[in-house]
């Protein structure tokens, strides 16, 4: 679908004038990001309605900046694909960090011949190259029949060309690594709160038990290189309660494998979201402190936002604190990156931890507060596209699911149920080279940002010389 659904918009943006393209920007945005970002609205929906007028906001701009675009064949073909792909770079890094959710190329996560330009350009070039094919087809539709035949024949190319780039494990295989990832999943309705620090019920200790009910499954088998748990795993901090670690420690004993788990870290009054890298007598042997915090989740970005909002106090009592560097584990002879929930929806991020050395990415996740809502299954086709991008292969380890073992190809070969407990166990290859875009990225994409700026003042530059 995403190959046809920009065509109506396109071709009503043809011949519009600024305030009309900002008005079709305005319904485009608020009936997909209304529909794509309901489940924002399980935290109230004064926190979705701000969230989807946002993003909305972008494609307002798009509506008013493609209208000026499409008033020519080069405008039509190239600007409005290159504006609508800049808009999205743009987005997803501003407001407050950047919110990517809906990106377009994401549609592509499940296979097809587009698909492999992401190991060119990332999930922004293709999404450039969706929108160039609904360029094309909108044109096609309005062309005499000569124009339409080539029209088809580039349509075709764009489409189909992409399929012959290679797909697979970055470079040579370096040995691999047997992973076994738990979800113990949370108590039902309970277990709502984002980024807050520690529950005050028994929560806590009975979302530790049904992890560690999984992990025991893994006595008496063949020893795994790595046991993972998931974000909030340790919703308090294991190191100032034993009653909670010990049991923990005692079964790492028993396996003989390290615990990567998610941890909330006491520091004072505020705290950090981490993944500690646990040893099997209980030494902490690596920590990463997550980086990229989601706001009004993990902190209050403006602290008069605290009095205009009374239920902040409530709900996030104090603000985490940010981690300064991403962090590569090492586990025996594997480099291993880790990402905790939303930053895997930042490719930069992961990218950054493949040029650092990592030859396989964990993702750590609790997607337990947005319930059966179709977030889940948005977060780890998310994390199918970093695999297809850096030719690594990832373990989404979500609570309460979705959690799956991803390929270096972006497919799922084990994946569990939202909701039940799982035990997800693969000998997954390590990489050992960089794709086309974890080395060239940043490059590509401040081409397609550049070329954006290009299309935005083009009009601006043909007034002034029309009116010289």
């Amino acid at each position: 679908m995403a190959l046809i659904a920009l065509v109506p918009l396109i071709l009503a943006l043809r011949g519009a004038r600024a305030r009309a393209g900002a008005l079709l920007g305005l319904v485009a945005g608020a009936a997909f990001f209304g529909v794509l970002l309901y489940w924002i609205s399980y935290f109230g929906y004064p926190a979705f309605i701000t969230l989807a007028l946002a993003e909305t906001a972008f494609l307002v701009v798009f509506g008013i900046l493609a209208a000026r675009a499409s008033r020519t064949i080069a405008g039509r073909l190239l600007g409005v694909p290159v504006l609508w792909a800049g808009l999205e770079i743009a987005r997803a890094r501003d407001p407050l960090g950047g919110f990517s959710w809906g990106v377009i190329g994401y549609t592509q996560h499940g296979g097809g011949s587009l698909l492999p330009l992401a190991r060119v350009g990332g999930v922004v070039l293709l999404g450039l190259a969706i929108v160039v094919v609904n360029a094309l087809i909108a044109e096609a539709l309005t062309s005499r029949p000569a124009g339409t035949a080539v029209l088809v024949l580039a349509i075709a190319a764009v489409v189909l060309l992409p399929g012959l780039l290679p797909l697979g494990l970055a470079g040579r295989a370096a040995g691999t690594l047997d992973v076994a990832a738990v979800q113990g999943n949370v108590p039902r309705e309970r277990f709502t709160g984002l980024g807050r620090r520690g529950r005050v019920g028994p929560e806590d200790f009975t979302i530790v038990a049904n992890h560690l009910r999984e992990t025991q499954l893994l006595v008496g088998q063949p020893r795994p290189d790595l046991i993972v748990w998931p974000e909030n795993s340790f919703d308090r901090d294991p190191r100032l309660n034993a009653d909670m670690f010990d049991p923990v420690v005692a079964t790492l004993g028993r396996i003989g494998a390290p615990l990567l788990a998610g941890a909330i870290l006491d520091k004072g009054e505020r705290f950090t979201n981490t993944n500690l890298l646990i040893e099997p007598n209980g030494t902490i042997e690596q920590q990463y402190d997550k980086v990229h915090l989601v706001p009004f989740g993990e902190y209050v970005p403006w602290h008069f936002a605290r009095s205009i909002i009374p239920a902040l106090d409530r709900e996030l009592p104090t603000d985490a604190i940010a981690g300064k560097k991403l962090v590569v584990f090492h586990v025996g002879n594997a480099r291993v990156g880790t990402l905790i929930c939303f930053e895997s929806t930042y490719p930069e991020l992961a990218r950054t931890l493949a040029r650092d050395g990592a030859q396989i990415l964990i993702v750590t996740t609790n997607d337990a507060s947005f319930g059966t809502s179709p977030a889940a299954r948005e977060h780890l086709a998310m994390s199918q596209m970093r695999a297809v991008e850096l030719g690594r292969a990832v373990v989404h380890a979500a609570i309460s699911g979705i959690s799956a073992v991803i390929e270096p190809n972006g497919k799922i070969t084990q994946e569990s149920r939202l909701f039940t407990p799982a035990l997800l166990r693969a000998r997954l290859p390590l990489a050992t080279g960089e794709t086309p875009y974890a080395r060239d990225g940043s490059a590509i994409e401040i081409a397609i940002g550049a070329g954006a700026l290009l299309f935005t003042l083009l009009p601006f530059v043909r007034r002034i010389k029309g009116e010289q």
